[in-house]
């Protein structure tokens, strides 16, 4: 189906899913990095090291690449400007919510498309890799997805989605603890 003949109600349906591919892969890699699965991720710890390595680091990568498509990239089909239907007043209570002024939701938007475009999307020649924090683009999601249940969705429009993506992201992150915990116990002996 062309994008651009799509109706309102399947759009806002993607937004939907980048809001909610953001809050699963934030819960999944920032269950990940609590202490107590930290020697998942250590090569003289363990011989699988290297996947919860790779894993981990994809689920960070897929929070960037979902964040710019709803926030960096004002060209994205996706991006909060082409779907609120009262974008001023979206961006101020935006800012408002986040506690930044323009300048700051820039800055974070910087940092976000570096790290995808120096180390994701291209692995330029910066040696460092500054992989962001998610705090803020995390509350910026969580406004996004709410203003779009409350203000933008019709009647059904949203069906099969959580009401309360806080709610979703904790039964995530209770989800990856699970994994987690069984992947860092010995094998039972039968």
């Amino acid at each position: 189906m062309n994008t651009e003949s799509m109706p309102r109600a399947d759009r806002l349906r993607r937004v939907a899913i980048l809001c909610t591919t953001f809050a699963r892969n934030l819960a999944y890699y920032r269950a990940g990095r609590h202490e107590e699965h930290r020697h998942l991720l250590d090569p003289g710890k363990t011989s699988s090291a290297n996947f919860w390595r790779a894993i981990n680091g994809n689920f960070i990568d897929m929070c960037v690449l979902e964040w710019c498509k709803l926030f960096a990239d004002k060209e994205d089909k996706h991006h909060w400007t082409k779907i609120v239907t009262r974008p001023d007043d979206f961006h101020a209570a935006l800012l408002d919510h986040l506690g930044l002024d323009e300048a700051g939701f820039q800055e974070q938007i910087v940092i976000m498309r570096r790290y995808r475009d120096k180390f994701l999307a291209h692995l330029d020649s910066d040696y460092v890799m500054n992989i962001p924090a998610l705090h803020i683009p995390k509350k910026a999601t969580w406004f996004y997805y709410e203003h779009l249940l409350k203000n933008e969705a019709g009647p059904g429009d949203m069906e099969g989605f959580p009401k309360d993506i806080d709610r979703g992201y904790q039964e995530t992150e209770q989800e990856a603890e699970g994994i987690y915990r069984r992947a860092s116990s010995p094998p039972e002996r039968g």
